[in-house]
């Protein structure tokens, strides 16, 4: 991986972590979701529109976005589903750990990509770093602190999320060579917003009102913040593999994850430290070894 490539993945994580906290900090994650993607749909259609009419897509935009725009909103419907039953430092952490185990293998047998032996030993190690971020208290407590999370509600949506994020990853580690990031990135957003628009102004619309009203900015900030964390991720695909890609990215665990401990006053502060730690440890080793 370049080191261009390393910068774009670690801003991405500092903007996809910021996004989730956002979301997780709000009252009614479903409503707050909506309304970010939709003013973030909004705002980035001018620049995908330029970029279009200077590159017009393929005939086959349709079906490569159609489909990622179907993965994104499993993905949203299930993060949000599982935001309202677990921790940040739950969630967040679980969900991405699961798609990072699953990006490589995919990579190499659907993309024939290679993961030399430091990648897989570097991925390992954030495996092993997302485990411990999981378990509770020392000794066997902690294991079985481990296990108790495993099974928990949120935990289970947690990790159906990260199988959709390993589905929308690979889809469109394809889909980049064929779109433009930009417009790939802004027709996600638009979609989302249109296809979620009928079930939450029918069921959610005071709640989307008072996100609105109440915390602009933080809707704002994660209107800008949430398609540029994945437009950086989408660049670097263009020229890096996916099985470093995607594992790199999430150093943004290691944020959300002190972002829970500290502002929503989330448990078990030292587990969650030691799994930095190891992430921390496997990212460089994967970004610049790899």
């Amino acid at each position: 991986m370049t080191l261009l490539a390393l910068g774009l993945v670690l801003a991405s994580a500092f903007a996809h972590s910021t996004w989730n906290y956002l979301t997780k900090a709000s009252r009614d994650s479903y409503a707050f979701t909506w309304a970010f993607t939709s003013v973030a749909g909004l705002l980035y259609l001018p620049f995908a529109l330029l970029l279009a009419a200077r590159q017009p897509p393929p005939s086959s935009v349709w079906f490569l976005g159609g489909v990622t725009v179907a993965l994104h909103v499993a993905y949203f419907r299930r993060l949000n589903a599982s935001y309202a039953r677990a921790d940040l430092s739950i969630v967040y952490p679980f969900a991405r750990g699961t798609g990072l185990m699953l990006i490589p293998i995919g990579a190499v047998v659907l993309l024939g990509e290679r993961v030399t032996t430091v990648g897989a030993l570097s991925i390992g190690l954030i495996l092993i770093g997302v485990l411990t971020l999981h378990t509770r208290g020392r000794g066997i407590g902690a294991l079985r602190g481990l296990l108790t999370s495993l099974s928990e509600p949120g935990s289970r949506l947690a990790a159906m999320t990260g199988v959709v994020i390993a589905g929308y990853s690979l889809w469109d580690k394809t889909a980049v060579g064929q779109l433009n990031p930009v417009v790939l990135d802004t027709g996600i957003f638009l979609g989302q917003a249109l296809i979620n628009a009928p079930l939450v102004l029918a069921n959610r619309r005071e709640a989307v009102l008072y996100e609105v009203r109440k915390r602009p900015r933080a809707v704002l900030a994660a209107a800008i913040l949430s398609p540029l964390a994945y437009l950086f991720v989408l660049t670097a695909l263009t020229f890096s593999q996916v099985a470093y890609v995607a594992p790199t990215r999430e150093i943004g665990i290691v944020i959300g994850t002190l972002l829970g401990a500290r502002h929503l006053k989330e448990p078990y502060p030292r587990n969650r430290l030691v799994g930095v730690g190891l992430i921390v440890t496997g990212v460089f080793g994967l970004a610049l070894l790899g």
